[in-house]
């Protein structure tokens, strides 16, 4: 038996970590909202806000109830994943990536299109703008909540 032979054997503290870190993080990601749920909603919103000083109320509503089976998908997805562990405090760049995605669609109601291709226009800034903030809202979270979990004691 070989000197190699033996090192493969031995206890490796570098990739056990590695392998506990993939798991913590796999795990974490596993209680997230899924990210096909993430861009409908982000889809879902950046229409209401392309379309709210442009088309009837009615419609508006009517919008609103694919809202419904959306829930209700999110709904069946989560129950069947696993609870997540409540964070101690939120971290700073979720809340400001949040304030941001607000911001972009309080700052939309501003921009009243004339014509069809001026609502394309502005679903498109919006969507852009609002996917953008949510998906750093949400690798933030993530990253919040993993060094929470690393830093808790069991």
């Amino acid at each position: 038996m070989t000197s190699d032979d033996s090192r493969s054997t031995e206890f490796n503290p570098t990739r056990a970590l590695a392998d506990a870190d993939g798991a913590s993080r796999s795990m974490v990601e596993s209680t997230d909202a899924p990210r096909g749920f993430m861009v409908v909603f982000v889809a879902l919103v950046a229409t209401f806000a392309a379309l709210v000083n442009t088309v009837p109320w009615l419609v508006i509503l009517s919008l609103g109830a694919l809202s419904v089976p959306l829930f209700l998908w999110y709904h069946l997805v989560m129950r069947k994943r696993p609870k997540r562990r409540p964070v101690l405090e939120r971290s700073r760049p979720y809340m400001g990536y949040f304030l941001l995605f607000y911001l972009v669609l309080f700052l939309s109601g501003y921009w009243v299109p004339d014509s069809w291709g001026e609502v394309a226009a502005k679903w498109l800034v919006v969507f852009a703008l609002a996917w953008t903030f949510i998906s750093l809202a949400r690798r933030a979270e993530l990253k919040n909540r993993l060094k929470d979990a690393h830093e808790s004691c069991v």
